[in-house]
């Protein structure tokens, strides 16, 4: 079996990235400042203990800083994407980028059971600097790395990076739907 076979292969759970837990009713002010504080884009919004949507750094910026908000006064309820998709931490990171890809989300939460244990991100999968990422013939051709979303090849996958939100995600905010998660 290749490197790659067994990356690919490997569970959710070495990719997972410590959740940031906020309640429904918090202000986005201090969700953003958790966020900062532990170098996180992403926070959960739970009510009663259970996942209820996610606010990133995207939704903040679009529909708090953007359309001149209070972020004292917004609370991430009303600024969250919903609902959220999940995935067991057995499951393998070809199942979660799959998963992601048909929703055309970019974060999953993962689960051991019914107890939530963190989140997973395409980037942390697909196209971080970390070491644990897997690499995918599909998605880096000889001359670069093709868009999932498009098909589009990049040189790198910074540059992935960047034409997904750039492209992918923007586009869908001016559609008016909430983007990719």
């Amino acid at each position: 079996m290749s490197e790659i076979e067994i990356a690919v292969n490997d569970p959710v759970s070495k990719f997972v990235q410590t959740p940031i837990f906020v309640g429904a009713n918090e202000s986005v002010r201090n969700a953003a400042r958790m966020m900062a504080d532990r170098k996180q884009g992403v926070v959960i919004v739970t009510l009663n203990e259970e996942p209820l949507g996610i606010v990133t750094e995207w939704d903040i910026l679009s529909r708090v800083v953007a359309q001149g908000k209070d972020p004292i006064n917004t609370t991430v309820k009303e600024v969250m994407s919903a609902p959220v998709a999940t995935i067991s931490s057995t499951a393998t990171a070809a199942d979660a980028i799959s998963l992601m890809s048909r929703k055309k989300y970019r974060r999953l939460l993962v689960k051991d059971g019914n107890r939530l244990v963190g989140v997973i991100t395409l980037t942390h999968v697909v196209g971080s600097s970390r070491q644990n990422t897997v690499t995918l013939p599909m998605l880096e051709p000889v001359s670069g790395i093709r868009c999932p979303y498009c098909g589009s090849i990049l040189k790198d996958r910074e540059e992935l990076s960047k034409h997904i939100d750039s492209v992918h995600v923007r586009e869908e905010m001016l559609r008016g739907s909430h983007g990719p998660t």
